[in-house]
């Protein structure tokens, strides 16, 4: 066994199923290894076609694009490469495996199909792959190389409290001679996941005696964002290296293989985020810019209230995309107040984007007058106050086909727990940014984003008025969100331990939360299932979103979990 094996870790941000475009980035990635002296390449899981290509890998034809592009890179790329791949099961059971494929001088030299399947959350693998089941080494450079694919390294983890698995292939792959374990990842992020990342492979370290090399997709697709945060860890759990997160990176790392360790001065290791808000504030950036770009499109359009939710939005897609590719509306009417324009046009004029006011009053004069007649007797109440809301979401829309622009919502969490929010009206759109934000992290957002602006803005965008005003739709006179609802500080907990911690009503009560409040916001939680099914996508930032990991029932009484 040669002393040292050097290692070029490529932190890829694919599009989905863009095979060519996929292609080229790993080409690209293996040429510059080898100019570095690299002896491996690494991509991340899936690199080829992206992750997760869900119901695409149900197509032929994007399964016979990938496997083509798996071996016109075993014929072009320079030096050995893990390639991540769909290729076919030639058994029983489902069509495809998720590979980690080795390949050069024009062959595929060796395939280790990922053994752990994760069915939870976000995750559906069983619905498309079948799973290996033995450990895959290879000989790279007089080294042995042991492969596995992201969960194959997630057998400790308990989820829901329950451990999912009994195998371990990481220790398998260490049973079978492996003097280097490397796991092609493309694990989604969510707060603090960095850190729990890094002590889950320290663990497979110390416990294998075995230096470990990580590789994760870095980006956004879809809700699913993606930190990179690749890293080498020594067998002692020690880092040796890690890469830049939410960027693509190639680090290149000599990988001691003979006991020794690095000398701490030739170790390149990213700093990471110095704060939580400062890690949402980079996950929702990166995520705005993927979804915009990978759809095809550069330009936003965001209604501006002058509250902290649209503010905060506004500003997050100012720094993804650039101020010339954000137009923020305000859409006033009787009920708005003056402060909450003028707010608006503040942000926007600090952002530099364009700004528009598009008044609405006599659109909602009109749809008055025409509904009088039919709602004369009843009682004035939500219904008015929705139209308003729907009268901003059309001219929203209509601005969006006009200017070739995705509407952003400002939609959070907190507002989606409980049903604060108009189906037609605010919740219309392409993306929301701050869908998995609870309000608390919204204004934790918004003192981020004051206290370290983006250089290209002229200056804190937030105005203090605007954190400082009690929240309100300004949807009736003299509106605040208060007025309907339990305060945020109250939802926020509740929402956090109930969606994110699942705690049951029980439960919440005996950690402290008060009855009454537990029941009220539990019954508009589930109540308003209905609207959060035909939300848009949202930035998936916490353990558990409202979004593709959130599925509760319609048609379905919730007595179990509200007593």
């Amino acid at each position: 066994m040669q002393p040292s094996l050097r290692v070029a870790c490529a932190q890829l941000n694919p599009t989905v199923g863009d095979v060519t475009g996929n292609r080229e980035r790993i080409l690209d990635a293996a040429e510059r290894a080898a100019e570095a002296g690299a002896d491996m390449l690494v991509t991340p899981e899936l690199s080829l076609l992206g992750y997760p290509p869900r119901d695409l890998l149900r197509r032929d034809a994007v399964v016979d694009a990938g496997l083509a592009a798996l071996d016109s890179l075993a014929d072009a790329v320079p030096l050995p490469t893990v390639v991540g791949v769909a290729d076919r099961n030639p058994g029983t059971g489902r069509a495809v495996r998720n590979v980690a494929a080795l390949v050069y001088d024009g062959e595929v030299h060796a395939s280790a199909v990922k053994r752990l399947l994760p069915t939870y959350d976000v995750f559906d693998e069983s619905r498309y792959f079948e799973a290996g089941d033995a450990p895959t080494t290879v000989e790279v450079a007089g080294a042995t190389v042991g492969l596995s694919v992201c969960e194959d390294a997630w057998n400790e983890t308990a989820v829901d409290g329950t451990r999912r698995y009994d195998a371990d292939p990481i220790a398998d792959l260490a049973d079978a001679g492996a003097d280097l374990l490397v796991n092609v990842s493309a694990s989604p992020f969510h707060l603090g996941k960095g850190a729990e990342r890094e002590a889950l492979f320290a663990g497979h370290a110390t416990r294998n005696d075995r230096p470990v090399v990580f590789v994760n997709q870095v980006g956004a697709n879809d809700e699913l964002t993606f930190d990179g945060g690749s890293f080498v860890l020594g067998p002692d759990g020690d880092p040796w290296a890690r890469a830049t997160d939410w960027a693509a990176d190639l680090l290149v790392v000599d990988v001691p293989l003979d006991g020794a360790a690095p000398d701490p001065a030739d170790r390149p290791l990213a700093a990471p985020p110095e704060s939580r808000a400062e890690e949402a504030r980079r996950a929702i950036r990166v995520g705005i810019r993927d979804y915009v770009h990978k759809s095809g499109f550069e330009d936003v359009v965001v209604g501006m209230s002058g509250g902290v939710d649209s503010t905060v939005a506004t500003v997050l897609a100012a720094e993804a995309l650039g101020p010339d590719h954000v137009l923020g509306v305000a859409m006033p009417t009787r009920y708005t107040a003056d402060a909450s324009t003028e707010d608006a046009r503040r942000t926007a004029e600090t952002l530099g984007i364009g700004f528009e006011v598009v008044p609405v009053e006599g659109t909602f004069g009109a749809f008055m007058d025409q509904l009088g007649p039919v709602f004369d007797g009843y009682e004035r109440d939500e219904t008015e106050e929705n139209v308003q809301a729907r009268i901003r979401g059309t001219t929203l829309m209509a601005l969006s086909n006009k200017f070739d622009a995705l509407v952003l919502t400002p939609d959070n969490k907190s507002e989606s727990t409980v049903g604060y929010c108009t189906l037609y009206g605010d919740m219309v759109g392409a993306l929301a940014p701050l869908g998995d934000c609870l309000k608390e992290l919204v204004y934790d957002l918004a003192a981020r984003l004051n206290e370290a602006p983006h250089p290209s803005f002229d200056g804190p965008p937030v105005p203090d008025r605007v954190v400082e005003r009690p929240p309100s739709a300004e949807l009736r006179e003299d509106q605040t969100d208060a007025d309907d609802l339990p305060p945020y500080d109250v939802i926020d907990p509740i929402a956090r331990d109930y969606v994110e911690e699942r705690m049951d009503r029980e439960a919440l009560v005996e950690a402290g939360h008060d009855p009454d409040a537990v029941d009220r916001v539990l019954t508009l939680l589930h109540r308003s299932e209905y609207k959060r099914w035909q939300e848009v996508p949202l930035l998936r930032v916490t353990r558990q979103a409202f979004g593709m990991g959130w599925r509760y029932p319609l048609a379905a009484r919730y007595d179990a979990v509200n007593e």
